[in-house]
């Protein structure tokens, strides 16, 4: 008889346990067992999680009156406003899910979240439709295994694309960089040319410019000196002359005769040929000018004589040593080119060879940028996705903007999380300036699907496509299910 009574209370213990943990997920139910009290004859009590001074009869757990200051005493009904958990569904036969204490007995079934009704689980009305949503699901993940199938082999086509994408560029890369010393060389030839000509217009008058200067101011500081002595000789032959006709032979002077006689020697003796102007020799210099302005200068210089000195006979045989066991190969380049179409040809390659880097300089600069996972968003370099939402028309270039009918929203930023960012849109009327954001789910596509304006002038759009499929869209796949209410 004292059997019967024992198994009774047992049960009411079970059953009250049960009770007082619901709510509880498995992991955290053995705080919510009963603690008894042996000075009391076995009555039970239970210490609030966050405050163990607080002591609680058991059956205050769950009463739907929040005792402790944690909430911690009602962790299967709405009493408390900041309940440390959330309300654990079980959903026996299907998935089990968390659900807000505010939903919890508030008259409404929730079975997205709790197939099994328990969030009603004090006013009831809720019957357990896990075993028919569960079918759903299985039915939605036959469906899905077979689409992310298919989607697999369009997002590998995809990454092809964007590979081939990437591998062009990188040949383009590879090529323009080769034709990088090709004109640097044609360049450099070019400027050889443009020095030698310089040497060569250079001629013996330009280097002994000074010299002539300095030998015809001389021969005119002697012409006005000759002239000069010419000028005084013919005075004196005046005088003479004047004398040997005038004067007195009977007069017995034998210094004038002597004078006489001398002079007369001195014209009979005189050559009649007229010396030659100084003008001829400045015609010879003239000539001789002519003839060095045409002669080309080989820029070589021959030094005087100097004293050697230790430091000298160093340089000069470690230079003789040098040039004989490696000679400096001689480049000579000859041009039909005059100096002046030479620079212009100069600057037309150098031109060509900063357009040519400027290139160089964009593809590296492209290689280098995110493009997303495995580089999959250079394939939709050219592609616009376009759609009807909301009454606007939306045209979307995932790496160069997006506009709104004629309104620009913005353009492409940046790549970042999984996720675009555009900016430096049209301004919003007494506003700043439109921006969005782009992010990426599993889909057919590409396709917009949603777009919505969370802040002021930010738009975000939601773009669907098989190129973002993988391995998480399995996984994820209860989370993604979405119940069919019409079919339960």
């Amino acid at each position: 008889m004292l059997l019967f009574p024992i198994v009774l209370l047992a049960i009411s213990r079970l059953v009250s346990a049960e009770v007082r943990s619901t709510g509880v997920d498995f992991e955290h139910r053995h705080l919510y067992l009963p603690l008894e009290d042996e000075d009391d004859k076995g009555n039970l009590y239970w210490l609030c999680l966050n405050d163990s001074s607080i002591r609680l009869s058991y059956d205050q757990v769950n009463d739907n009156i929040c005792d402790c200051p944690d909430g911690s005493d009602e962790p299967g009904t709405n009493a408390c406003p900041n309940p440390p958990n959330k309300f654990y569904c079980i959903n026996e036969g299907h998935f089990s899910n968390y659900i807000d204490h505010s939903k919890v007995n508030d008259g409404v079934c929730d079975y997205d979240l709790c197939c099994d009704g328990s969030d009603e689980w004090i006013l009831g009305g809720c019957e357990n439709k896990c075993a028919a949503i569960h079918q759903q699901f299985l039915e939605y993940e036959k469906d899905m295994m077979a689409f992310l199938e298919k989607a697999a082999v369009k997002k590998e086509k995809t990454l092809k694309i964007a590979h081939d994408k990437r591998q062009k560029l990188i040949n383009k890369l590879k090529s323009l960089e080769q034709q990088v010393p090709e004109l640097k060389g044609k360049i450099n030839s070019y400027k050889i040319q443009a020095e030698n000509v310089d040497l060569q217009d250079e001629t013996v008058f330009d280097n002994l410019r000074e010299h002539f200067g300095g030998l015809a101011d001389k021969l005119a500081l002697h012409k006005r000196d000759i002239v000069s002595q010419e000028s005084r000789l013919q005075a004196l032959e005046s005088i003479l002359h004047f004398l040997t006709t005038h004067y007195n032979p009977n007069f017995n002077d034998a210094a004038v005769k002597e004078v006489i006689q001398k002079f007369q020697e001195y014209v009979s003796n005189k050559e009649e040929e007229a010396l030659e102007d100084i003008h001829e020799t400045n015609e010879i210099i003239n000539q001789l000018v002519e003839k060095a302005k045409q002669m080309p200068h080989s820029g070589v210089q021959k030094t005087g004589r100097f004293t050697p000195s230790l430091p000298n006979m160093v340089r000069y045989y470690y230079r003789f040593a040098r040039d004989k066991i490696f000679p400096k190969p001689v480049l000579e380049y000859k041009s039909d080119l005059s100096g002046n179409e030479l620079d212009q040809e100069i600057e037309k390659l150098e031109q060509e060879l900063e357009r040519l880097q400027t290139k160089i300089q964009i593809i590296k600069d492209n290689l280098s940028s995110d493009y997303g996972p495995d580089d999959i968003l250079r394939a939709y370099d050219q592609t616009t996705i376009s759609k009807d939402l909301g009454g606007y028309n939306y045209r979307i270039n995932l790496l160069q903007g997006i506009s709104q009918d004629d309104i620009f929203i913005g353009k492409f930023k940046e790549i970042k999380d999984g996720k675009i960012s555009y900016d430096q849109g049209a301004r919003c009327w007494n506003g700043p300036k439109r921006s969005a954001t782009v992010e990426f789910a599993c889909g057919k596509g590409p396709e917009l699907v949603s777009v919505s304006e969370p802040e002021k002038c930010h738009y975000y759009f939601t773009i669907e496509g098989e190129s973002w499929c993988d391995e998480n869209t399995r996984l994820n796949l209860p989370k993604t299910f979405k119940i069919n209410h019409d079919l339960l």
